[in-house]
């Protein structure tokens, strides 16, 4: 699984983010840097899986958002 992270959205702190992800699925490369997504990212979780944009309010729905992808 391949995983976009912002390092400077200002709602979550990417490294919580990358330990909760490797906690709860194997074998993910991550990539790490802006995805232009700032202005949603003011308010929500925001990467990418495999290309693809996930959006969260919080941690439980990302897990949930990504499972379903």
């Amino acid at each position: 699984m391949k995983i976009s992270i912002c390092d400077k959205c200002k709602f979550f702190n990417h490294k919580e983010i990358i330990k909760l992800l490797d906690e709860t699925f194997e074998n993910i490369n991550y990539e790490i840097g802006c995805n232009n997504m700032c202005g949603v990212g003011r308010n929500n979780i925001v990467l990418f899986v495999n290309n693809k944009p996930v959006i969260a309010k919080n941690k439980d729905e990302l897990i949930k958002k990504i499972r379903d992808i």
